[in-house]
């Protein structure tokens, strides 16, 4: 599959991360390395090879404590952490370790797939731990545990567990007789359209948040839903169920959440991506994936070189 976040290389190891003691020695072994992350959500990577930064623990230890890592997990036995750092510290580390801060979507298309898993992975972490300081139930602060992976409220009398969350929504390619369906948000750009979406409701299937989103956004009727693929994205914790959906109505009734809905035949597709007056999705995306997977199941050719 030609999209980022799925490749991931690190074993998790969620079945000891639990124990402290041990994730403690993961993190005072010499192999241990941190990827670096600013509050903002960019990714630190190294200079010039644009690769993940990955900085030897033992480098780190003086300056930042041990709570303030986010285990991630293992590749070849190496334990990997994340730190996320905050105002100029960004700055004195990306010269220090000679990197540059990047945004996630930007960086996704120059590192290596298991790279961008990394840093997908240790983005949305980040996000939820930021939001996850005090208690839901009592109000009290919450402690880490579970590697960054969980946060226990410090009130006895309470004692809750809260866990990361991800938002499931579905993504959904809809055709019918030779031509697909692409919507406009109203913070695109002019010329840029892609695949509907939506986050799924509580007691919802997948397939009829499909079915409902598209009639919300479009006013169009789909029935049967195939599942494709999915994809973490880290922007910030969602996961993105990939469908491709048969349309039961043809007539667009634009809902609220877009500003324009259109069919597209794929000659349409290719005229306008080659003048450039159709912008898609980026590769790194599963949007763009459902689209040029129905070109080529459609015409047996991809839609671009």
């Amino acid at each position: 599959m030609e999209f980022a976040f799925v490749s991931s290389a690190l074993d998790r190891e969620g079945n000891v991360r639990d124990d402290s003691s041990w994730v403690r020695r993961r993190f005072e072994s010499r192999a241990a390395r941190a990827l670096l992350l600013a509050s903002d959500g960019r990714v630190l990577i190294a200079l010039p090879d644009r690769g993940l930064l990955g900085v030897p623990i033992s480098l780190l230890r003086d300056r930042f404590e041990f709570a303030q890592f986010s285990y991630l997990g293992a590749e070849q036995d190496q334990g990997w952490f994340a730190l996320t750092v905050a105002g100029e510290m960004v700055a004195e580390l990306a010269a220090e370790f000679h990197a540059e801060a990047v945004d996630l979507r930007l960086a996704a298309a120059e590192l290596k797939a298991s790279e961008a898993s990394a840093a997908a992975l240790a983005k949305s972490l980040s996000w939820w731990q930021s939001r996850s300081r005090f208690c839901g139930v009592c109000g009290a602060p919450t402690v880490p545990s579970g590697g960054g992976h969980r946060a226990l409220c410090s009130q006895p009398s309470c004692a809750a567990e809260f866990f990361p969350r991800t938002d499931a929504a579905m993504i959904v390619l809809v055709h019918a007789e030779g031509r697909c369906l692409l919507g406009r948000q109203a913070s695109w750009p002019e010329h840029r359209f892609s695949t509907l979406a939506g986050f799924l409701e509580p007691g919802e299937t997948l397939e009829d948040c499909v079915r409902r989103e598209v009639f919300e956004e479009a006013g169009i009727r789909v029935g049967a839903c195939q599942y494709v693929a999915n994809q973490p994205w880290p922007f910030p914790a969602s996961l993105m169920v990939g469908f491709t959906a048969q349309a039961e109505s043809s007539t667009i009734t634009v809902g609220a959440e877009l500003a324009e809905a259109r069919w597209f035949s794929v000659d349409e597709l290719r005229a306008g991506v080659a003048d450039r007056s159709l912008r898609l999705s980026p590769r790194l995306s599963i949007s763009r994936y459902l689209i040029e997977r129905w070109v080529a199941a459609t015409t047996g050719s991809v839609l671009t070189q």
